[in-house]
Order: C-alpha cells, then structure tokens, then sequence
C-alpha cells in the first residue's frame, strides 16, 4: 500500500469511526482537525505548507459542497490525496488537479517558500512549472 493508499484509508477509518458515533451521519466538523493531522503526518513538507494546503482544499471543495452533509466525500478525499502525492513528489492522481488548482498550489508554495527544504522546493517547482502553474 502506498502512502496515499495508507492515508484514504485513514481518512475512511475516520468517516467510519465518526458514523458510529454519530447515528450513521458524518459530521464533517468532528473529524476536521483529526483528519488536518493525518494529512500533516503523511507529508514530507512544513506544517505551514500542509496546513495552507488543507484549508485550501476545505474552501474548495467542502465547505463549498451543495452536500455538505455528504462531506467528505470519496472524489474530495482522491483530490486531497492527489495533493499530497504532488508534495511527495508523486504524479499519482494528477489527472484530479484542476488548472485552477495547480495555480493556487504554485501561490501557496511561493508563499512557504522560504520555510522549504532547498530540495523539496525544486522537487516542488518543477513540478508546478511542468503543470503551467506560473
């Protein structure tokens, strides 16, 4: 299992977790900073990068949701998984970022920029070059 395979599974174990406790429902505010925390863990990049990178995707594609109550849904968690394979330099669910998405990571890695590893910011950069990021 890779690591991104270990992650959803973690995050559904949360979901699945958060139902039993909650008469079949997933509160998405429940699992919210456990599941920020999880993320943290599986990547290789700065707290602040992860954490700029996880309320990205939650004003995206959560908070925004017409199915919040759905939240987090399987597609959403694939995109927050293809977002951590990007900062383990992985191209594993890169199809699952959007244009807009790439450009926003490009902001937010520029913005943390200082606070990279030399290494994990070219890895990074190479990257966001090779997707039209900038």
């Amino acid at each position: 299992m890779t690591d991104i395979r270990k992650f959803l599974s973690d995050a559904e174990r949360l979901k699945k977790h958060e139902r039993q406790n909650n008469a079949g429902s997933c509160n998405y505010n429940n699992i919210q900073n456990d599941l920020c925390k999880i993320f943290g863990r599986a990547s290789a990049a700065t707290n602040s990068l992860n954490d700029s990178i996880f309320s990205y995707w939650e004003n995206e594609y959560i908070f925004s949701s017409e199915n919040f109550a759905e939240e987090p849904s399987a597609e959403h968690l694939e995109i927050l998984a293809a977002y951590l394979a990007f900062l383990d330099n992985s191209d594993e669910g890169q199809e699952l970022i959007s244009q807009k998405d790439w450009q926003e990571l490009g902001d937010l890695v520029n913005y943390e920029a200082e606070d990279l590893p030399v290494d994990l910011l070219q890895d990074l950069m190479k990257i966001l070059v090779s997707k039209g990021a900038y």
